[in-house]
């Protein structure tokens, strides 16, 4: 009998063709901390984040597309027979259909109000960090925008948003309490692309902010594309970011909470 396993995994954004594949690989007593961003982006964001709701075991935790999406569903609703009407007069329906929502704002046209306002509901349940206690005793924290528990003097951070945290040190020397020693963090929100070609991650050269906002610049040269996205591990080695850009990379990861073994997943080619 196979031993039931730990994963977390995040940032779907509604490629169902390469979530569904994850969810199929799970098996039923397997448990998965999905970090949040089921919707948007992506052609189906409510079919992701149902499959989700709905799986056993699964444990889910609000990313900023998610508190988009819940804080927009009051002020969209009147409007969402022609989103092509809509004003943009409140800044929370702006913020989201900019951002990738106007995709799943298409969805719910052919929802009921209720169903609608039932994942609304069920985003301002979710927690914003988890924590899970590997069976050798490691503490591993997740969050979907991370931050560094143990920087010191510790700063005030958004959950939901941050990137301020990716150059902080992980105080993991000699002197560190065992506590310290044995502590992981796991996020997703900034997809590894962006960690290592913007910030200049494992000596990468790095891309101008213009140079990132199309598909294209996801290859170096313009003829060679960049190695498919493999999760960072930064931060002393105590820190994980698992978002693939899975809209641009049609690849997902799932990672092993116990071993850190990384399994990926990829949409196949038509």
């Amino acid at each position: 009998m196979n031993k039931s396993r730990v994963y977390a995994s995040s940032d779907w954004h509604g490629c169902w063709d390469v979530a569904k594949k994850v969810l199929d690989y799970l098996q039923p007593g397997d448990t998965l901390y999905y970090l949040g961003d089921a919707t948007d982006r992506g052609e189906s964001g409510v079919k992701t984040f149902q499959a989700l709701m709905t799986r056993p075991n699964t444990f889910y935790i609000k990313g900023n597309h998610d508190a988009m999406m819940a804080d927009a569903i009051p002020y969209i609703w009147e409007e969402i027979e022609d989103l092509s009407v809509y004003n943009g007069n409140e800044r929370s329906v702006q913020l989201w259909l900019q951002n990738g929502g106007s995709k799943t704002a298409k969805d719910f046209y052919y929802m009921t109000k209720e169903e609608v306002y039932a994942i609304k509901d069920a985003i301002d349940k979710m927690p914003t960090e988890l924590r899970y206690t590997s069976p050798i005793g490691h503490t591993v924290i997740m969050e979907h925008a991370g931050y560094t528990p143990f920087d010191i003097p510790h700063r005030s951070h958004d959950p939901l948003w941050d990137r301020e945290h990716f150059y902080d040190k992980w105080i993991s020397g000699s002197g560190a309490s065992e506590m310290v020693r044995n502590t992981y963090l796991i996020h997703g929100h900034t997809p590894v692309q962006y960690l290592k070609y913007t910030y200049g991650y494992e000596g990468q050269g790095q891309l101008t902010k213009e140079e990132m906002k199309s598909k294209s610049t996801w290859y170096l040269d313009g003829s060679k594309p960049i190695p498919a996205p493999t999760i960072i591990r930064y931060c002393d080695g105590h820190k994980f970011d698992i978002d693939l850009c899975t809209i641009v990379s049609d690849r997902i990861a799932l990672l092993d909470l116990d071993t850190f073994e990384e399994i990926y997943f990829d949409k196949e080619e038509n």
